[in-house]
């Protein structure tokens, strides 16, 4: 039989595996800049002095992106206190900000079918959390709680904040390996003419697949923080199975009426456009199956 583990062992041993996945892209960020230099014939401190700098820009571009452009894109709307479903929303956010000690986010539903729901906002402050009418209908009020508390732990954790930095540097880094490849197509880059070429070889090797690398590592986050929220919205409502109850009607819940747009699919708590049932490098979102057996191991 399986060993329990404490709600707090989880929040740790996740948080300590997001920690080590973050450092690995720095280090990834770092080769790549290096690698970029040494095939471009630039010392490492030059090629760091532009490298980082235009990183930042990126990132400081995709960090630009408003909240309101993430409802507008998931077509939500403000959650209407003269209707009960969401009066009872509303209630439920209020609770789960006042366990968590935060300020109460701006709720907002979005009218689909499916059960679904996500958080959004760089801080606690301008954080919004929005919530389908399906899972207003088809959720009872054990697992609303649950799965608001999943959203709220998102807001808690500075999720979004450590995604959007994560999805910063790799747009950042394909962005620059797409540039140098049209270079090298038209003929420029000159390389350093003193460097080992086996060097130069495995610096090309390294700018080719660090797009693909650095994909993987913000999906690996990613499924990470989901696991974090659920541990961290468990210790806030100290019910796990609200929330596993959640993921089991999920689960069975076909998405066939996705509302909005796929650009804003990884916020939720499962994907609406594709349920991932089975373990995978590519996917945003843990197994719904692994999530809810964790959840009920606590």
């Amino acid at each position: 039989m399986e060993e329990k583990m404490l709600v707090e062992e989880h929040i740790s041993s996740n948080k300590r595996d997001t920690v080590v996945i973050c450092f690995f892209m720095m280090l990834l960020l770092l080769g790549f800049i290096m690698a970029v230099g040494l095939v471009m014939g630039l010392p490492p401190v030059i090629a760091m002095m532009f490298g980082i700098p235009i990183v930042l820009v990126y990132i400081g571009i995709t960090y630009s992106f408003s909240v309101q452009s993430v409802l507008k894109a998931a077509k939500a709307r403000p959650a209407n206190p003269n209707v009960r479903e969401e009066k009872l929303l509303i209630y439920k956010v209020e609770e789960m900000a006042l366990a968590a000690g935060m300020p109460v986010p701006q709720v907002y539903v979005q009218d689909s079918e499916n059960i679904n729901a996500f958080a959004t906002g760089k801080s606690p402050e301008e954080a919004v959390i929005c919530c389908t009418t399906g899972a207003l209908r088809l959720l009872n009020e054990e697992e609303l709680e649950g799965v608001m508390a999943h959203e709220m732990s998102h807001i808690r954790n500075y999720d979004i904040r450590v995604m959007t930095v994560t999805i910063g540097v790799v747009g950042a880094i394909s962005l620059v390996a797409e540039i140098l490849f049209w270079m090298f197509f038209w003929g420029g880059g000159r390389g350093r003419r003193d460097a080992n070429p086996a060097l130069i070889i495995a610096a090309v090797v390294l700018i080719i697949l660090a797009p693909i690398f650095a994909r993987l590592t913000y999906l690996a986050i990613s499924r990470k923080r989901e696991y974090l929220a659920d541990a961290s919205g468990a210790y806030l409502t100290r019910n796990p199975e609200g929330l596993a109850a959640a993921l089991e009607k999920i689960k069975q819940d076909i998405p066939d009426d996705p509302k909005g747009s796929k650009t804003v699919a990884p916020l939720y708590i499962s994907n609406p456009f594709k349920r991932s049932h089975r373990d995978s490098i590519w996917s945003t979102h843990p197994p719904i199956d692994e999530r809810i057996a964790r959840l009920r191991n606590m």
